[in-house]
């Protein structure tokens, strides 16, 4: 490998997959690539040559654009030259600035073309017809309540009245009922005598942790090309609901830390908060088994995988929505899923960074 300026100078093909840059094959017929850049810093053309050097932080990356079909700078600080935004338009790549806490990211757009893997035509004519925009909100609500199950008993009456829902409206009344009963349960269990829409500690460390999730999730949405504003269980279309949709079976990750974190003692609000987020990120590291691919993964590429199940199923690479959910080795034949999780791993495997 070489070396700039103390930083190493990694070529594009080196590259498969770690916690700082992640590059994904946009289709099946296409060998161009997406590729994401935590914490951009510049970008330099190198002289005689079609290549470009990207440093951000850690490293430099060798790049050739024709190559890429896609580019996310995540936590970018530096400078875009005109000729660089000039190289990704010939070569129509569509650039991406985004930070965790950046609910509207920056977007550059070449003029669009057709796209073997449109998925977010795909995305909005799901979202038009109904039977497949309640089936995914159904699976969506269905993996929620499995993980309300170790503090709520889901009767089986709930379940098939939710299998049997044909309109939107039904889910959320199915959803927002048991909900209900899970949060009384839940601040039951803390030995509080609040609610969750109450003003208290606990509701901040809860929305700060939601807020975290958001983060993440946003982020893979936005590097499959999805919209984050179209979703099919939250309305309306004027902020990123489908982060939210998404989210709906992985709460109980923030929800379980600020109960860890309540359990402690801290009754001071943003100590709580603090306490609970540091739990959250530990908690993101854990490695857990996943029966529908068959890999050990740290928990915190669960939140990938619901996208990458999403995108899936909406390019018709599976006849159905497969959520990754952590669960027990079993035998039997696996669910076709249409993906593979990234960052297999396994059990006893020290722990990365987010």
């Amino acid at each position: 490998m070489e070396f700039e300026f103390g930083l190493p100078v990694q070529k594009l093909n080196e590259i498969q997959h770690s916690d700082f840059i992640w590059t994904w094959k946009s289709n099946k017929r296409s060998s161009r690539m997406s590729l994401w850049l935590p914490y951009y810093g510049k970008a330099e053309k190198i002289p005689r040559s079609k290549h470009w050097k990207i440093s951000y932080n850690g490293g430099i990356l060798e790049v050739d654009l024709s190559s890429i079909d896609f580019i996310m700078l995540y936590g970018a600080t530096g400078d875009l030259p005109v000729a660089f935004l000039d190289e990704l338009s010939q070569h129509r790549i569509t650039l991406i600035i985004h930070r965790r806490n950046q609910p509207f990211p920056y977007v550059f757009q070449p003029v669009p073309s057709s796209d073997d893997a449109d998925v977010l035509t795909k995305q909005i004519l799901f979202r038009e017809n109904q039977i497949k925009r309640v089936y995914i909100a159904k699976t969506l609500i269905k993996a929620r309540l499995s993980q309300m199950a170790g503090m709520l008993a889901i009767s089986p009456t709930v379940l098939s009245e939710l299998a049997k829902s044909k309109k939107i409206e039904d889910v959320r009344a199915i959803e927002a009922h048991q909900t209900a009963r899970y949060w009384k349960q839940y601040f039951t269990g803390l030995k509080l005598d609040v609610s969750r829409r109450e003003q208290s500690p606990i509701a901040s460390a809860l929305d700060a942790g939601s807020k975290f999730l958001y983060g993440i999730m946003l982020r893979w949405i936005l590097f499959h090309k999805m919209s984050p504003c179209h979703a099919y269980l939250h309305e309306p279309s004027s902020y990123p609901t489908l982060a939210y949709d998404l989210m709906e079976p992985y709460r109980y990750i923030f929800e379980e830390a600020v109960a860890a974190a309540a359990a402690s003692g801290i009754g001071d609000s943003k100590k709580l908060v603090a306490k609970s987020l540091s739990i959250l990120k530990d908690n993101l590291e854990v490695i857990v088994y996943v029966p529908a691919t068959r890999q050990y993964v740290r928990r915190k590429n669960l939140l990938h995988g619901a996208v990458l199940a999403l995108r899936a199923y909406l390019l018709g690479e599976v006849p159905r929505l497969v959520l990754p959910q952590e669960g027990k080795r079993k035998g039997g034949r696996p669910p076709k899923t249409g993906y593979r999780l990234p960052g297999e791993t396994k059990p006893g495997k020290e722990n990365g960074g987010i």
